[in-house]
């Protein structure tokens, strides 16, 4: 059906497959935030959310900077570790970053 149009990155190409296999809405999104639920815990589950997976690595939104820099320092390796046991992840690397850190004003506070 697609035109032959020369190489297509592999972003692009997984990205596409991806869309046409309904993975990104499907029950596969829902798997990883119930596994980032399970293995966080209550307290980390309830400041952070489950953003997006590129190239293996899972982008967690991370509700304040205190809790960003616990979770980086402290926190990270043995989260990693227990995604990796989670069937059906293939997750290599721990990505957190400020909610709003991009974007979103200022002018609210907690």
């Amino acid at each position: 059906m697609r035109a032959a149009r020369g190489p297509q990155r592999l972003g692009d190409a997984l990205s596409e497959l991806v869309a046409l296999k309904g993975l990104a809405r499907s029950g596969a999104a829902e798997q990883l935030r119930q596994a980032w639920q399970e293995v966080a815990g209550e307290r980390i589950a309830t400041e952070t959310r489950v953003v997006a997976v590129k190239n293996r690595s899972l982008e967690i939104e991370v509700a304040s900077a205190a809790l960003m820099y616990e979770l980086d320092s402290f926190h990270k390796s043995s989260l990693l570790a227990a995604l990796k046991k989670t069937p059906g992840l293939d997750i290599n690397r721990l990505k957190f970053r400020l909610k709003g850190s991009l974007g979103e004003s200022a002018g609210s506070s907690h």
